[in-house]
Formats: structure tokens, C-alpha cells, sequence
């Protein structure tokens, strides 16, 4: 297999140009038979760039091209750990997007490469005899002032530090931490490649083409002075590391372990918190897991021991519907149960070895149950940190989840309510989700059953939640065009769609075994058995929008107030077209349209807004676009202010949990904004509380 060459070219703003340097690409022929790799990684280009560059991909389909695209604009730095990250080349080259550099040159820089002298070569403007632009004076001699500081901590005699032609073996460059999100990674990456022993680094002479302002250039006075201060930064660092120990990740202890120390960390949190409220605080006055299995929540649990352990499943029903027939109906279906399932057989498990009572229904299996559900939402939460890793930097992918955990009623469905469907849908549409990109981008069978397995259950588990097929659909769409092609992609990859429905049906099997046994019929709208009657959508014509978001029942930006962050997100990402916006905004407003025409719009008895819970990883990207708008780097007044909004809703949300859990009378149809008032202000106040609907005046004077 030949190797091959990932060229990373970072683009802002290049639509005069992009589409000319990526022609000059192409058509470079590489030495030593390497073969090219073309990452564009476009940093939420203004202008016309996107779409100059999606035309070039549809005029030359047959290029290795990879496109990327972030969501704002975070710097030339950021593009560039994003492509490399994203390059799977045995080399990696920077190439910029205007035509200041000629890729011909290539070869001038794999020549020492490849003949195996070199680990890093740099094309340097300054030496030998090429044709160099003659252009600013002083920038001239900033970039002579640079390298030679830079030369001085690094011990290095190079003539041009801040080339943008650098060449690098690639797990070498992806064995570096890199840290810079502008123009200061020429710096930082020069002080850190000098500090790995051994390394051989060549420097061959380039020609340059230089532009000035008017033409493009974006360079300023400030970068120099942030050069500067990265070649300080970055000098001071003595850590050296051996050539022979590198490979990705491996440039430190804390690079090569980082992510994993950190998600242990979160992990360790996460529990720790949870199961503390959990114990402590959610079953206060009961202190019993078995408290988990009530209501809906042991309607989706009882399939299991009805199953597994009593072996009549169609009168083994602990909360179930006598049919005419004299057979037991339980209207909640299977796929809440499949996710159960594990932590059920652990429980099951325990409980015969210790001795304990193996009914299905102990503090045993509740307990196992609450784990699973906190395990479920922690995985989903970890992916939604990866995901929106793609669009925003740590801190704001760390807070966003922590604002969704913390600061909505996923909290209380994790921890008071851990056998209800919700936080099971949440894990599999959140894996949907986070598993669209990839499957788009290389359409295929472990991609398919990724995409199709999670669907399949999520359907199950509530028949709407089949919307989220829309984000899938729409996902990354900005045009008709983009559609029509989505649309190709589908009918190209027919068998794949085939593929999902044949797993849909073997996930259903059970399900329609249990219809079949109880009722004489394969498929069953298995609500219209419920005890109240028909359940189903009644307000096709009038649906209650403002009451689901908005109402004093239930109403979900009452009582998860963060979540309009999301909502104002949205709008943002909708005005300004950005990609992904097409996806969330139609997900959204058909969830919504079909939760505000339920006959129980409300879905009562419940703390917040439930059935939003399931999209909360969808709604996190435009929370996420939002803050890293607003909340840029150095704005020290505003992320203060914005840190105490976060903690006051932080003890809202925490507070109100634990009223409802202790006394969930304090709910329902008969709830007034007055009394929501008073719940406020009694939250703030602290305490403990044991309310009831039938004194809630009296006990409020």
C-alpha cells in the first residue's frame, strides 16, 4: 500500500481563491508514488467559501477530499488540530488557502523525508533561491525578531519559524498537545517539536507569493505580539521526550491519559453526586429503591420478571389491563425492558447468591435498575461532550452538560425515576445523534446497524420518537441542492435503509409476540387499552404549543428555565443559516407539534416537561453555538455573570426536584401560578417541605 499525504488546509474567508489552490492540488504529482489526502477544514467562512468548495467536490467526486466545517469560527490553530486529528495520512502538510504557497513545492519538502533523513521538515521563505514577493518591510522584520526569539529558547538555527509550509511524520504531529487556536501555533508547535530528543529537522528553501490586505492577508500586529508571548510560553517549557516513545497522544503523561483521567474524574463526580441525592435525598422518608418500580415506571420494568422469572407473561402482570378475554395487557411496550435487562440479570443474580428475596421487585433490583439509568445518562452524556467538541472548545462542551444534567429535570428522571422510558431514550437518540455524521460520511454496514439498532428501540420504546429520523435527514443540509443529494445518498445506499428495517423488525418480535398472546393480533396501538380509555392525539387542530412551553403545568421552560439558551440558540443558527440548523429546527417543531396534540398535553403528575427529555442531546449543539458566541475569551464580567446565573439554576432545579420528589401532590391540573410562585420562593428559602394539594394555602400562609 502506498503511503500518503494528508494536506491540511484550513480556510476563513478564501472564496476568490479556495477552489484555485485546491485545482493546484490536485493536480501535483507526488514523488516516491505517495498518494494525496486533502482535509479542508472551513472555519465558519462569511463569504462564499462553503459553497465554492462544495462545488469543487461535485465537479471532481473522484478526489480524496475530506471536508469539514466548524460551526464558528475558532481560528487558524483550531483548523488545524481539527484536521489533523481528522488526517489519516503517514504525512501531514499545512497548506493555506490562498496562493502564497506553491504545492508544488511538495516534493522540495518529502525529498529529505523520504530518504529517511528527516522527521519534520519546514519550507522556509528566506533561503536558497526561489522567488519570494517583495512586499512589507516590517513584516519582515517581525518575522526575522520572531524566529530568532523562538531560535534562542528552542536551540534551533531556523530561518523562518512562522512558514506556513511544515511538513511532519504524522504520528509525530498527532503525539503533540496542541494547544493554540490562532496564528500562535507556528510557535507553539516549533517549541514543542524541539523538545523531543532526537527528532531531525530539516529546513529547504521555498518560493513565496505573498498578498497584501487588500488582496486577503488576515496576519495583523496583535498575532506578532501573541507569537511572542506563545514563544515565552511554550520556551519555558524543559520537558523533552524521547522520538522513540512517540506516538498519538503520547507527548505526556497528561496528553496520552488526559481524556481518560478527565472522564474518570466526571465519572466520579457524576456518581458521586448522584447516588448522594439519590440515597439521601430522593427517597427521603421511604429510603427504598423498591420505590423505583410505580406507576409508568413498573409498566416498562414488569416485562422482565413477568418473563424471566414467573413465565406467564399474559397474566403475570403486576400493572396491567384485564381484557374481555381474561388475559393481562400491559399497554407500555417491550423496549425500555431490553435496556433494563442487564442490570436486572445483575440484580437477579445478587440476589439468589446473597440469599435475598428473588421476586424482581426488591430494593435489590431497584437499585440496579437506578444504577443502569445513571449509567445510561452518563454515557449519553460523555458522547454529547465528544460531539460538541466538534463545534465548541472544553469549557463550554464541559458546562453545557453539566447545565443538562444539573439544571433540567433529566436530574429527576435519572435519580427519582430511573424505570421511566425517558433517560432510555435520551441514551439512544443522544448514540443516534452523536453516530449521523459518521454514517453520512462513510455510508456502510457497522455505520448502519450504529444508526439502526438505537432507532429501532427508541421507536419501540415510544412510537414518536421515530422523529428523530428527520435529523438524520436534514443533517447538515443548507440548500435544495444539499437535499437532492442527501436524497441520492439514501436511494444509492437503498440496502442499508433495508438493512434498518430488518433489524426494526427483529427488535418488534417480542413486542408482537406479546400482542399476538394477549389480544389475537400481531400489531396493537396498545393505548387505546389504557384505563382512562383511548389515549391519543385529539388537538391535531389546536394544539396547545404555548401551554407545553410555557404553562404553569408542566411547562418546559418554567421549569427548565436553561433551556431557553437552546431555544435562543436555535434562532441564532436558523438566522444566520448555519449547518445543522435545518436538522434541530425540524426535529423540533414536529416533537413539538405532536406533544402539544396528545390528549394529555401536559403529560401530568410529571416534573417539568418530560418528553422533551428524550432530544436534550440535539438541543445541547445550539445551547453549546450560543455561550461560545457570547461568551468569548476575555469577556471575564460576562462569563461571571453568566456563572452565577448557571449556579442559581443549578439550586433551582436541584431544590424543585426534591420538593416534587418528597410530595408530588404539589403537581397537576390544579396549579396556579400562585402557587408556582410560592414553590419558587420557598426553593430559595431552603429547608424541608411536605406539601399536599388539599392544604397548599394553608400550609403556604
Amino acid at each position: 500500500m502506498m503511503p500518503v499525504l494528508s494536506i491540511i488546509i484550513p480556510a476563513f474567508n478564501e472564496a476568490n481563491t479556495i477552489h484555485l489552490i485546491l485545482e493546484r492540488v490536485r493536480l501535483v504529482s507526488l514523488i516516491g508514488g505517495i498518494e494525496k489526502e486533502v482535509v479542508i477544514v472551513n472555519d465558519c467562512s462569511t463569504d462564499g467559501t462553503e459553497q465554492s468548495i462544495k462545488n469543487y467536490l461535485s465537479d471532481h467526486p473522484g478526489m480524496n477530499l475530506r471536508y469539514i466545517s466548524h460551526e464558528i469560527n475558532k481560528g487558524k490553530g483550531a483548523a488545524l488540530h481539527t484536521g489533523i486529528q481528522a488526517a489519516s495520512g503517514d504525512y501531514i502538510i499545512i497548506q493555506d488557502a490562498d496562493l502564497e504557497y506553491d504545492p508544488e513545492e511538495y516534493n522540495l519538502l518529502l525529498k529529505p523525508m523520504l530518504n529517511g533523513v528527516a522527521d519534520a521538515v519546514y519550507g522556509s521563505r528566506f533561503m536558497g533561491g526561489n522567488p519570494h514577493r517583495i512586499l512589507f518591510f516590517w513584516h519582515t522584520i517581525g518575522n526575522r525578531l520572531l524566529t530568532f526569539l523562538s531560535n534562542m529558547f528552542s536551540n534551533l538555527n531556523l530561518t523562518d519559524m512562522e512558514t506556513c509550509y511544515k511538513l511532519f511524520r504524522s504520528d509525530l504531529i498527532k503525539s503533540i498537545p496542541l494547544q493554540e487556536n490562532r496564528f500562535g501555533f507556528e510557535p507553539e508547535v516549533t517549541q514543542k517539536i524541539a523538545r523531543i530528543k532526537g527528532l531531525k529537522l530539516y529546513e529547504v528553501g521555498i518560493s513565496y507569493y505573498g498578498r497584501t490586505y487588500e488582496e486577503g492577508k488576515k496576519i495583523s500586529w496583535k498575532d506578532g505580539f501573541r507569537a511572542l508571548y506563545c514563544i515565552l510560553k511554550y520556551g519555558m517549557q524543559n520537558k523533552k521526550k524521547d522520538l522513540n516513545d512517540v506516538s498519538p497522544g503520547s507527548y505526556s503523561l497528561l496528553s496520552r491519559y488526559g481524556k481518560w483521567i478527565g472522564l474518570s474524574l466526571a465519572a466520579f463526580i457524576f456518581f458521586f453526586t448522584s447516588l448522594n441525592f439519590s440515597t439521601h435525598d430522593f427517597y427521603k422518608s421511604r429510603n427504598s429503591y423498591a420505590h423505583v418500580f410505580n406507576n409508568d415506571g413498573l409498566g416498562y420494568y414488569q416485562y422482565l420478571p413477568t418473563w424471566f422469572l414467573r413465565h406467564d407473561l399474559d397474566h403475570g402482570n403486576v400493572y396491567f389491563i384485564a381484557l374481555p378475554n381474561g388475559n393481562q395487557f400491559n399497554k407500555y411496550t417491550w423496549g425500555t425492558a431490553y435496556l433494563q435487562a442487564p442490570f436486572f440479570f445483575i440484580a437477579h443474580a445478587y440476589s439468589l447468591l446473597s440469599g435475598s428475596p428473588a421476586t424482581g421487585y426488591t430494593p435489590v433490583y431497584g437499585f440496579f435498575i437506578a444504577l443502569g439509568a445513571m449509567i445510561y445518562v452518563f454515557l449519553a452524556l460523555s458522547l454529547i461532550y465528544f460531539m460538541l467538541r466538534r463545534y465548541v472548545n472544553r469549557i463550554i462542551s464541559l458546562f453545557v452538560v453539566a447545565l443538562l444534567y444539573y439544571a433540567t429535570n433529566l436530574l429527576f428522571y435519572t435519580l427519582k425515576e430511573p424505570a421511566m422510558s425517558h433517560v432510555y431514550s435520551f441514551f439512544l437518540i443522544t448514540l443516534i445523534i452523536y453516530k449521523t455524521p459518521e454514517f453520512l460520511r462513510k455510508p456502510g454496514f457497522i455505520n448502519a446497524l450504529w444508526i439502526g439498532i438505537p432507532l429501532a428501540i427508541a421507536v419501540l420504546i415510544r412510537p414518536t420518537n421515530l422523529v428523530i429520523s428527520l435529523y438524520l435527514l436534514f443533517y447538515s443540509i443548507t440548500s435544495f441542492k444539499d437535499f437532492t443529494n442527501r436524497i441520492g445518498l439514501f436511494l444509492t445506499k437503498w440496502y442499508l435503509l433495508l438493512l434498518m428495517a430488518a433489524i426494526a423488525f427483529l427488535v418488534f418480535i417480542p413486542q408482537m409476540t406479546f400482542w399476538h398472546l394477549t389480544t389475537g393480533q400481531w400489531f396493537v396501538y396498545s393505548y387505546k387499552y389504557s384505563v382512562g380509555g383511548n389515549e391519543t392525539f385529539i388537538y391535531w387542530n389546536n394544539p396547545k404549543v404555548f401551554k407545553v412551553l410555557f404553562g404553569v403545568v408542566s411547562g418546559w421552560y418554567i421549569y427548565s428555565p436553561v433551556m431557553l439558551l437552546s431555544l435562543i440558540g436555535l434562532i441564532w443558527m436558523v438566522l444566520y443559516k448555519k449547518a445543522g440548523s435545518v436538522a434541530i429546527l425540524a426535529v423540533f417543531i414536529v416533537i413539538l407539534y405532536f406533544n402539544s396534540s396528545w390528549w394529555c398535553y401536559t403529560f401530568d403528575c410529571a416534573f417539568g416537561y418530560r418528553s422533551f427529555i428524550e432530544y436534550y442531546s440535539m438541543f445541547a449543539i445550539p445551547m453549546a453555538l450560543i455561550l461560545q458566541k457570547f461568551l468569548p475569551s476575555g469577556l471575564m464580567f460576562r462569563k461571571g455573570v453568566f456563572i452565577v446565573l448557571a449556579l442559581f439554576f443549578f439550586y433551582l432545579n436541584i431544590r424543585m426536584s426534591l420538593l416534587y420528589s418528597w410530595d408530588p401532590c404539589w403537581y397537576g391540573s390544579s396549579w396556579t401560578w400562585k402557587n408556582y410562585g410560592k414553590v419558587i420562593k420557598y426553593s430559595l428559602k431552603g429547608g424541608t417541605c411536605e406539601l399536599n394539594v388539599h392544604n397548599l394555602e394553608e400550609h403556604y400562609k
